[in-house]
């Protein structure tokens, strides 16, 4: 079976089946393949194995990963990043330990949108920060977060586009410029 990636008819993408050779999201591991699937055995459930190109393997039980693992954004769920990317929105003036927390559970869901938020305010911040020289940066945890925020939403919009990171990237970057711009 080939991998249920983005719809061509822009609807959302089909939940994987978690065949060997699908292409799937986890999470804050970002996009991996499924490797091998194997069967129950006794007392122990169907599993399925995770590759990433980090080298990184998972092996998660069927049932387990089926919640844990999504196919790739299509169409619909790239039109709503690029809407939140260009969104508007006013610096956040919550303490630093709240704002943290959020930033981290949206890199921890790894869902699109919210990769979409903490990169926006994330590069939003820098910007501030460096147009008022005032010598304050990013927390170093916060920033931390927002570059891997950008890196993966980065990685799965070049794969679901059929471009290279480095254009992904860009393209991130022009549409909160387009924002500001506007």
């Amino acid at each position: 079976m080939v991998a249920q990636g983005p719809r061509l008819d822009g609807r959302a993408p089909l939940l994987p089946s978690l065949a060997v050779g699908d292409v799937v999201v986890y999470a804050s591991h970002g996009i991996g393949c499924v490797e091998a699937r194997s069967p129950a055995r006794g007392d122990l459930p169907e599993t399925v194995v995770l590759a990433f190109e980090s080298g990184l393997r998972i092996t998660l039980p069927v049932d387990r990963a089926h919640g844990a693992v999504r196919s790739l954004s299509g169409e619909r769920e790239l039109d709503a990043v690029r809407q939140t990317l260009r969104a508007d929105r006013s610096p956040s003036v919550e303490p630093w330990s709240r704002r943290f927390r959020s930033i981290r559970e949206k890199v921890t869901a790894g869902e699109a949108t919210g990769l979409a938020e903490v990169v926006r305010d994330g590069l939003q911040r820098e910007r501030e920060l460096a147009v008022g020289s005032t010598g304050r940066t990013t927390a170093p945890s916060e920033r931390h977060l927002y570059l891997q925020a950008r890196k993966l939403l980065a990685a799965e919009i070049a794969l679901a586009r059929g471009i290279d990171a480095a254009e992904a990237d860009v393209w991130i970057v022009e549409q909160i410029g387009e924002h500001a711009r506007r």
